[in-house]
């Protein structure tokens, strides 16, 4: 899992450095396998505003750029086609480090003379400066973005390759990679609002849905928004797929990776018109039932197959892919927006029998749980309102039938100092499981805390998980050397890998 640290922080105010911030992830259990930061050789690069573009005299494709970069101005050479005076720009002086855009080597800049005009710097684009390999026109900022700020201070990051453990499909997500730094330092963590407008008709009578197998399919959760225009993602928003690792394809399908990437909740968007009979059931496939996948591909499913169809023909195989028949084009005008929960070993199964893999299957497959559709469908249909116009029906379609509560578990202090080897005080071992989202009451007979575990936190069963998870907190250095071993270095990752496979 790809993680922005400039993403992090609209979560919480993290003071720790990035090494540091990396460090103690790791000791915590979430390895940090690498880091990237952005920016870094971007020296002497700084945020300009175009003020004039001239002619070239020597050359009708290129033009003479005057750039305003608040202590001075410099007029470069520039042939790129989407220069407009008022612009902000990313402008590089001779010295500066970029990556060439023919070659993609890393290479000085230089001044150069080109048809007789020399040129001491120039405007960026987003292969020059590494960001990614478009480099048909150069980078466009915000209006918002300050003349004479280094250009590392506005759009520099570090971007953390995170190993996600099995049992932790939470941390696939920002938030969830959010609520564990605030755990590990203390500090408080600011959810993103997700209150929309409602408008039109109430969504029951527009679309109605149908689950004919709970067991299979635990939750369907639908948003309708009408009015929509389909185009490209703002520059932000592909910046920020872009960084894990994702690829930009329109506003409507980012909206839905991005939401994903920031609650760890998969979620799928129809075209609602192709939506045949306005009804949506989740059923098994029929043994050799065809349909195509957004990938151009027929596939044959089978009768343990979960797909999501209307009254005709199946649309999507759930948590896997969707159909073509109900993609979302540029013709689209209405979308129906789906966030839903699907058992997960039927998930793996089809995923691995009809090899496709997905980051949706790779989320189902853990063992997401049903109380994350929520915040994800209104935070989704929030951002397609914001990105694509349109309003949203009044309502949801939330079709729960085995709604299940979060049993607390006990946990004594008899159980730690057996696993553990150490004594930790009721109080601490409240703040511990707290600061992660647990609801904790004290036990007295016997004397220890009964914890309930947060929505997210699916991993929860038993009580060497609680344990685990106290140990994580405190701090493994808090257990006794003949738990952890006394070789390993202080820095290594491996005590509280050997420390989880004792508790297990």
């Amino acid at each position: 899992m790809k993680i922005s640290l400039k993403w992090l922080r609209e979560y919480l105010d993290i003071t720790l450095s990035p090494h540091e911030l990396a460090n103690r992830l790791t000791m915590a259990g979430t390895e940090t396998e690498g880091m990237q930061c952005i920016g870094e050789n971007w020296t002497g690069i700084t945020i300009g505003e175009i003020t004039d573009i001239n002619p070239h005299p020597n050359a009708d494709r290129l033009k003479l750029v005057t750039i305003d970069l608040g202590s001075e101005q410099t007029t470069v050479v520039c042939g790129a086609p989407n220069v407009r005076i008022g612009s902000k720009v990313a402008f590089a002086p001779v010295g500066a480090q970029l990556i060439d855009g023919h070659s993609g080597e890393p290479s000085r800049l230089k001044s150069a003379k080109i048809r007789g005009i020399t040129s001491n710097g120039m405007a960026c684009s987003e292969k020059e400066l590494g960001i990614s390999d478009s480099h048909e026109g150069i980078i466009i900022l915000p209006d918002e973005a300050p003349i004479g700020t280094p250009l590392a201070e506005y759009l520099g990051d570090v971007i953390y390759d995170l190993a996600i453990t099995a049992n932790r499909p939470d941390c696939l997500s920002v938030i969830g990679v959010a609520r564990e730094v605030a755990a590990l330092t203390g500090q408080g963590l600011h959810l993103p609002d997700t209150s929309y407008t409602e408008a039109g008709r109430p969504i029951e009578q527009q679309i109605s849905v149908e689950i004919t197998d709970p067991e299979l399919c635990s939750r369907y959760c639908a948003s309708l928004i009408t009015g929509i225009r389909v185009a490209d993602s703002p520059r932000w928003l592909k910046q920020r797929l872009l960084k894990c690792g994702m690829r930009p394809i329109s506003n409507i399908v980012d909206i839905t990776n991005y939401v994903m990437l920031e609650y760890g909740q998969p979620l799928h968007a129809f075209d609602y018109d192709r939506i045949q009979g306005r009804k949506i059931i989740v059923r098994r496939a029929a043994a050799g039932e065809k349909m195509t996948t957004l990938d151009g591909l027929e596939r044959t499913l089978s009768d343990n197959m979960l797909v999501i169809a209307d009254q005709e023909r199946a649309t999507a195989i759930a948590g896997i892919m969707g159909g073509i028949d109900s993609e979302v084009t540029d013709g689209t005008s209405s979308v129906l927006l789906e966030a839903a929960n699907f058992n997960p070993t039927s998930i793996h199964r089809t995923g691995s029998i009809l090899n496709m893999p997905s980051e949706a299957c790779t989320r189902f497959e853990r063992g997401i749980r049903p109380e994350l559709v929520d915040e994800a469908i209104r935070k989704a249909t929030k951002l397609i309102i914001e990105l694509a116009g349109g309003q949203a029906a009044k309502g949801l379609i939330d079709v729960y039938p085995n709604r299940q509560e979060q049993e607390p578990i006990l946990l004594t202090n008899e159980k730690i100092r057996g696993l553990l080897g150490i004594d930790f005080s009721t109080d601490r071992i409240v703040a511990a499981l707290t600061s992660l989202g647990f609801t904790c009451k004290i036990a007295t007979n016997p004397s220890g805390v009964r914890a309930t575990a947060p929505y997210w936190r699916s991993d929860i069963k038993q009580e060497v998980d609680l344990i685990e998870e106290v140990a994580r907190i405190i701090g493994y250095d808090k257990i006794p050397t003949t738990l952890l071993g006394t070789t390993l270095p202080s820095q290594s990752p491996e005590p509280m890998v050997k420390l989880k496979q004792t508790i297990r």
